[in-house]
């Protein structure tokens, strides 16, 4: 059983994967350390709404899904202590220089690229057989406190809330320059970022693959045959408006804790403290480690502050007109 479960919802792009692997060594909470867009879509696939969008309502949520999803999510989840260990590897593997060349290549065109890309996912299925194999061999609580994030959840609040009713939301939101900047990133990506091969020919100049990366946003039909900054800055904008439709329309029933990625990546300890007293978790135990530096998680490049100065000024400044109102909503000055 799930009882009073975590949502860490996010635009894709926004730091929620950082967050999410920093909570996942809480011992309190049981993630399964990949995000659920595949279990989600098994039922609820876009192309069963005629690719309309990613969006489910409560209403989509049927007695056959919701049985299967909550099966699969505990069979799947392992505790914060299991993932302690799990991300000491991984932060070793990080720093290897083999491991290094092969996520280079995995990002790149180059021959064997896709290859080196599938490496990644290859570990995650060997580790989700591993949480099987360790939920059927040892002894469970009768209730876990479940830990999810998928950036596709921001446009499925209400079904997630139907499927949890106890569920606490942590809201993850980033500048929309940065954020734009790093979805351009990687929907540049060949193979990082597969996304959907949606039925409409995607004629979005300078943009060649097949794919429409990350979140399907309502509208994205109409951006079919937009520059892809207009499109990075759609998506930022739809998941943004969808979190805050829900928050506003649910005010006193569902917990929110809005968290902004720069105060996270600029001073960890505060606001992990704040997440922890949110969650009504002990900071000392798995998040206190982090609280002066946090791993480098899902990096397209090296993290740099104001990166879109540098990168994509004439792209950022063209989408500012379209941005520049959700900005302010969220409290961000597009001046600075």
């Amino acid at each position: 059983m799930i009882r009073d479960p975590v949502l860490i919802i996010g635009c894709p792009r926004s730091g929620t994967t950082l967050l999410y692997n920093v909570l996942s060594e809480v011992p309190a909470l049981w993630s399964m350390g990949h995000e659920s867009k595949d279990i989600i879509e098994r039922h609820h696939h876009p192309r069963a709404r005629d690719w309309e969008s990613g969006v489910l309502d409560a209403a989509d949520l049927t007695s056959r899904s919701r049985a299967f999803l909550l099966d699969a999510f505990q069979r799947s989840a392992a505790p914060g202590t299991f993932w302690q260990g799990v991300n000491g590897v991984r932060r070793r593997l990080r720093a290897n220089r083999l491991w290094q060349g092969i996520k280079r290549r995995g990002r790149s065109t180059a021959p064997g690229a896709g290859v080196s890309s599938a490496l990644p996912a290859r570990g995650m299925s060997a580790l989700g057989t591993l949480v099987r194999v360790r939920n059927r061999l040892l002894p469970r609580p009768e209730a876990i406190r479940f830990l999810e994030k998928t950036p596709e959840n921001c446009l499925r609040l209400p079904f997630l809330l139907a499927l949890w009713p106890d569920a606490r939301v942590i809201y993850l939101t980033r500048d929309a320059r940065s954020n734009v900047n790093s979805l351009l990133e990687g929907w540049r990506q060949p193979h990082l970022f597969p996304g959907y091969r949606v039925p409409q020919p995607l004629h979005i100049p300078g943009y060649s693959r097949e794919r429409w990366a990350f979140t399907l946003i309502p509208g994205w039909r109409e951006l079919a045959s937009s520059p892809l900054e207009e499109v990075c800055a759609w998506q930022w904008i739809r998941c943004n408006e969808a979190v805050l439709a829900h928050r506003d329309g649910t005010r006193g029933r569902v917990p929110y804790l809005q968290v902004r990625y720069e105060d996270l990546v600029a001073e960890p300890g505060p606001a992990l403290r704040r997440i922890a007293g949110f969650l009504e978790v002990d900071y000392e135990a798995g998040l206190a480690a982090h609280a002066q530096r946090l791993p480098r998680i899902n990096v397209v490049s090296a993290p740099e502050r104001d990166k879109w100065r540098r990168e994509n000024p004439e792209a950022i400044a063209r989408v500012l007109p379209l941005v520049e109102p959700m900005m302010r909503r969220l409290g961000y000055d597009s001046s600075s």
